[in-house]
C-alpha cells in the first residue's frame, strides 16, 4: 500500500491540496476557503482529492506519512487587527522605540500617491498600546557585559499590572539580549510563574539582530499572533488525529523550510508571508529538473499575484519585510504581492473617472458575481467568464456551475458608466490587470539590475495559466510555462507537500580587517550548538542534514550588506581570504564590476549558520519521453471567444489538458482547459508538452492578424 504526501495551501479564495503518492502521482482538490474557520476548507480540499483516489477522508489520512500546510492565518491576524492583547516588557527608557520607529516610519510599505499627499499618511497604528508597555530597570552593553542587573521585583511588579489590565500574550525585548540572553530568560521564568500557560515570546529567540525597533516589532507581533497560531495548530494537529492522521502535521516557513507545530508555537512570526512562498519551492524543484537557472515565479490567485525571482538556481531572500507599515526582521524568500488576483474588484476612480482593478477581492465570499452568491462588484473572473476564456459548465471539474448571465450583466452596468460595450469593458478589466502585473515583475527585475528578456516565467495557480501570456509578453519575455500543468492551480500545495526543513540562525558581529579570527571561531561554534539543538529537533522527520555558513559583510563606510560564503572546518586566515573574495564577487555580481571600492577595507557585520534538512525525493511520475503523436484525441468543441488582438470574437479550438501528452503541440489561438485552471494560448503563440507535462508556450513579435478557425483547427490537428 502506498503511501501518501500531503500539501494543503490556503488562499484567500481557495484552499488547495495536493496528494502525491509513492510513485510521484499528484492528485489535486480545491475548496472553498472558509475564513471564519479555515480548518473546515483545510480538511474539505483534502476530501475532494481524496473522493478521486476512491477514498474518504478517514482512509486518505490514514495512508499518510506526512500531511504539511502553508497558511496565512498569522498574516490575516496582524492585517485584520485580529490578534491578541499585548503586554511588552523593556528596557527603562526605551518604552516608546516603537511609536518613534525609524525614519521611515510613514512611507514603509505605503504607495507612491499616498506618500507624496502627506496629510493622508501617518504612523501606522501600534500592536500594543503604550499603556500595555513597562520599563523595567536593567542593561546589558555591546558585549555582553551586564551593567545594571535585572530587578526581579520590577518584573513582578509588571507582570501583574499587565495581567490586570488583561494581557494575553507576553512580549520581551531588551538591550543587547542577543549578546547575553540572561535577563529575558529569567523573565520568562517570572511570567511562566504570576501567569502560567501565557504566550511569552523573547527578542533573542525571535529576532537576534543588531536594530532596537525592527527587533521589538517583530517580537511583539509574534506575540501579537501566538495564542491564535497556538490555537490553529492544536485545531489541526487534533483534527488531523481525530480522522486517521498518526503522523505529526508540519508548517511551512517564510523562508522555504517546513517546521513541527512545537516549533511554530515559538515562534508563530516565522509563519508570516509563508503563503505564497512554496510555490516558489516547487518552482526551483521544476528549474532544476529542466536545467534553467533563471526563472520569474508568478502565482496568480483568487486574491493576489506572488511574484518571486530564481537567480543562478536559488530563490532569492531578504532579511527583513515590510508588515502593516512596521519593519520586521524575518528570513524570508523574496515573494512580493500585489492585488491582482481572480477575485480582484474592478472599479471606477471617481476623481478621475478612470477604470481600476483591485487590490480589494471579493474573496470566497460572496466572491465573483458569476458565483451566484449575491456578489454585486465586477471582478477578473467575471470579465475572463465574458471574454469566453472559462467554460461556466466546467468551473472546478464541473463541480460549481459559473452565472455567465449575471457576469456579463454586471460588466455591461460598469461598461455603461465608461462608455464601453460589455466586451470592451471586460478586456479593458483584463488589460489593467495583467499591466498591474507587469509593474510588479519589473519591481522584482528590472529595478534589481535583472533582465527579464533572459528569464522564463512560470505562470500557476488558479489564474497564472489565463492571463501569463499577456503580462509575459509586456515585459518582452519570450517563454511562459505552465509547471505541470495538471497541478498548475495547486501548485503551492504540492511545493508544501514536497518541502524541506530549513532554519538560520544568526549572531551580529562588527569587525574590520583585520580580523581576530579566534574570535570569530568562537561565535561560529555558538551558533553550531543552535543549530546542532534544531538537528535534533528534525532528525526524525528528514533524510539529511547539511550545515552552511555565512557572512555579511559591506565595505567601509557603506550601509547595505552583502552575503558571502564561509567555508567548514575551523577558521583560519586562509578561510577568511576566501570568504572576501566571496563577499567581492557577490558584490560585484549584484552592483556590476569594478562597482566596489576595495581601499575602504571590509567589514563585517554578521555570521550565519543555515540548517537544511532534505526529505526523501518523491520520484517523478514522467519517464522523461516525448512523442510526435497528434492532439486530436483531446479535442472539445470550440467556441467564440473575444481575443484584444483582433478586437472582435473568434471561433477557438478548445483542448481536454488531461488528455494531452508529452510531444503534442498546438498553436493559438487556443484554450487548454484542465479541471482547476485554464491556459491560454495567445494569437500567435504557441504550445509544447515537454516531458514533465509542463506546458511550454513560446511568444512571437509579430502582429497577429484574424485567422480562419477551421483552418487554425486544421492545423493543430496535423501537429
Amino acid at each position: 500500500m502506498s503511501q501518501f504526501r500531503i500539501g494543503v495551501d490556503i488562499g484567500g479564495t481557495f484552499t488547495d491540496c495536493a496528494i502525491v503518492d509513492g510513485d510521484g502521482t499528484v492528485t489535486v482538490g480545491k475548496a472553498p476557503t472558509t475564513p471564519t474557520d479555515p480548518s473546515i476548507g483545510f480538511f474539505n480540499s483534502i476530501t475532494v482529492a481524496a473522493e478521486k483516489l476512491g477514498l474518504d477522508l478517514r482512509s486518505a489520512l490514514g495512508r499518510t506519512d506526512r500531511l504539511a500546510h502553508g497558511t496565512t492565518v498569522g498574516t490575516n491576524a496582524i492585517v485584520a487587527r485580529q490578534g491578541a492583547k499585548v503586554g511588552l516588557i523593556t528596557t527603562m527608557g526605551h518604552g516608546d522605540t516603537l511609536r518613534i520607529m525609524d525614519n521611515g516610519g510613514r512611507s514603509n510599505g505605503v504607495s507612491i500617491e499616498k506618500i507624496l499627499h502627506y496629510p493622508s499618511s501617518d504612523l501606522p497604528e501600534p500592536f500594543v498600546a503604550r499603556a500595555m508597555v513597562r520599563e523595567v530597570p536593567e542593561r546589558v552593553d555591546a558585549d555582553g557585559d551586564v551593567v545594571v542587573a535585572l530587578s526581579d521585583e520590577a518584573i513582578r511588579e509588571a507582570v501583574e499590572q499587565l495581567v490586570a489590565q488583561g494581557a494575553e500574550a507576553f512580549a520581551v525585548c531588551y538591550l543587547w539580549s542577543f549578546m547575553n540572553n540572561a535577563h529575558e530568560l529569567r523573565t520568562r521564568e517570572l511570567i511562566e510563574e504570576l501567569a502560567p500557560g501565557t504566550s511569552v515570546s523573547l527578542s533573542h529567540e525571535i529576532a537576534p539582530k543588531v536594530g532596537e525597533y525592527p527587533r521589538m516589532a517583530t517580537t511583539v507581533l509574534s506575540a501579537y499572533i501566538a495564542p491564535l497560531m497556538e490555537r490553529y495548530v492544536a485545531t489541526i494537529e487534533e483534527r488531523a488525529a481525530a480522522n486517521g492522521y498518526l503522523g505529526p502535521v508540519f508548517f511551512m516557513q517564510g523562508n522555504g523550510g517546513l517546521a513541527t507545530g512545537e516549533m511554530v508555537g515559538r515562534m508563530p512570526i516565522s509563519t508570516v508571508q509563508s503563503g505564497p512562498v512554496a510555490g516558489v519551492i516547487g518552482s526551483a524543484d521544476m528549474a532544476a529538473a529542466l536545467q534553467a537557472e533563471g526563472v520569474i515565479t508568478t502565482d496568480m490567485g483568487g486574491t493576489t499575484l506572488d511574484v518571486s525571482v530564481i537567480a543562478n538556481g536559488r530563490p532569492l531572500a531578504r532579511e527583513d519585510t515590510i508588515v502593516e507599515q512596521h519593519t520586521l526582521f524575518l528570513d524570508l524568500i523574496d515573494v512580493r504581492s500585489v492585488g491582482a488576483g481572480g477575485g480582484s474588484v474592478a472599479w471606477i476612480d471617481e476623481s478621475s473617472g478612470v477604470l481600476r482593478v483591485g487590490p480589494r477581492s471579493a474573496g470566497a465570499v460572496p466572491g465573483p458575481v458569476c458565483y451566484g452568491n449575491g456578489g454585486e462588484e465586477v471582478t477578473v473572473t467575471d470579465a475572463d467568464l465574458v471574454l469566453g476564456f472559462i467554460d461556466p459548465e466546467r468551473f472546478l471539474g464541473g463541480r460549481m456551475r459559473l452565472r455567465d448571465d449575471l457576469a456579463r450583466a454586471a460588466v455591461a452596468k460598469l461598461g455603461d458608466r465608461l462608455g464601453m460595450s460589455v466586451e470592451e469593458c471586460a478586456a479593458g478589466i483584463n488589460k489593467v490587470i495583467d499591466s498591474k502585473m507587469g509593474d510588479l515583475i519589473r519591481t522584482m527585475t528590472v529595478q534589481r539590475g535583472l533582465d527579464p528578456r533572459k528569464f522564463s516565467l512560470y505562470a500557476f495557480g488558479g489564474g497564472g495559466g489565463l492571463h501569463g501570456a499577456m503580462y509575459a509578453k509586456d515585459l518582452g519575455l519570450q517563454e511562459v510555462v505552465v509547471p505541470s500543468a495538471e497541478t498548475a492551480a495547486v501548485w503551492s500545495a504540492l511545493g508544501v507537500a514536497v518541502g524541506d526543513f530549513s532554519q538560520t540562525f544568526h549572531r551580529p558581529v562588527y569587525m574590520t580587517e583585520p580580523f581576530d579570527v579566534a574570535s570569530l571561531q568562537r561565535t561560529i561554534e555558538v551558533l553550531e550548538a543552535q543549530a546542532e539543538r534544531y538537528k535534533a529537533e528534525i532528525e526524525a522527520h528528514v533524510e539529511s542534514v547539511t550545515f552552511t555558513r555565512s557572512a555579511s559583510c559591506k565595505y567601509g563606510m557603506q550601509v547595505y550588506e552583502v552575503g558571502a560564503q564561509l567555508g567548514d572546518g575551523t577558521l583560519d586566515d586562509e578561510a577568511v581570504r576566501a570568504m572576501i573574495a566571496s563577499f567581492e564577487a557577490n558584490y560585484a555580481r549584484q552592483f556590476g564590476a569594478d562597482a566596489g571600492y576595495r581601499e575602504a577595507g571590509v567589514v563585517l557585520t554578521g555570521l550565519s549558520v543555515t540548517v537544511e534538512g532534505k526529505v526523501a525525493t518523491v520520484p517523478r511520475s514522467s519517464d522523461g519521453a516525448e512523442s510526435s503523436a497528434p492532439a486530436g484525441d483531446a479535442e472539445r468543441p470550440s467556441r467564440p471567444v473575444y481575443w484584444m488582438e483582433f478586437g472582435s470574437f473568434a471561433e477557438t479550438p478548445v483542448w481536454n489538458g488531461e488528455l494531452l501528452t508529452p510531444g503534442n503541440e498546438l498553436t493559438g489561438p487556443s484554450i487548454v482547459e484542465y479541471p482547476d485552471t485554464t491556459v491560454l494560448v495567445r494569437p500567435n503563440w504557441h504550445l509544447r508538452v515537454d516531458a514533465f507535462g509542463n506546458l511550454r508556450l513560446k511568444g512571437h513579435a509579430h502582429d497577429p492578424q484574424p485567422i480562419d478557425a477551421d483552418a487554425r483547427t486544421a492545423s493543430a490537428l496535423a501537429l
